[in-house]
């Protein structure tokens, strides 16, 4: 049997459509899923407890701050393959010490206000490599890891191991990352 293109384009339409009013959490993009399909992992060593902390005044909006006691110097790892395309330091500005990381197809994740960086521009990291530890400088008020999952430059809301970040409220999470 022959379906003529405007048919199958159709039918992926409303697939596409379905999936994204029945399967996807509340709120989800097309950009929110491009982010889940690759399977990003919770940026900390195996079997930590973590506050994901999200609100509307945050800047950007659907960024995630990590937060814990003794989170300070705690280690931060990479939440999937990628390149390192970003180590830099604003100073007591902004995002303070922060890291980008490449994972293709247009996906970046970014940590900031680390207290120290172990990667350089142009490294290649798997998951969960160490890239730095969890600090408190740029526009920071107290030890946490800012993080932010984003789509082509824009921020998306976070997925982490498969579970959608709970937006504007509380999420705790356990890292699953090697173990």
């Amino acid at each position: 049997m022959h379906f003529p293109r405007t048919l199958i384009r159709l039918a992926a339409a409303v697939a596409a459509a379905l999936f994204l009013s029945v399967l996807a959490p509340a709120g989800a993009s097309a950009d929110d899923l491009s982010v889940a399909n690759i399977n990003l992992r919770t940026p900390f060593d195996c079997g930590q407890v973590w506050n994901a902390n999200t609100r509307t005044n945050h800047n950007p909006q659907l960024s995630v701050d990590f937060q814990r006691s003794s989170a300070l110097g705690q280690r931060v790892r990479s939440s999937a393959p990628g390149t390192v395309t970003t180590v830099a330091n604003l100073g007591n500005q902004s995002y303070g010490r922060y890291i980008v990381i490449n994972h293709g197809s247009g996906i970046t994740t970014l940590y900031a206000h680390l207290q120290t960086q172990s990667v350089s521009v142009g490294d290649s990291v798997s998951t969960g490599t160490v890239i730095g530890t969890v600090g408190s400088t740029g526009g920071s008020t107290g030890p946490h890891l800012h993080y932010e999952q984003r789509v082509n430059g824009s921020a998306v809301r976070v997925v982490l191991n498969g579970v959608a970040i709970r937006y504007y409220g509380n999420t705790t999470i356990t890292s699953s990352t090697g173990c």
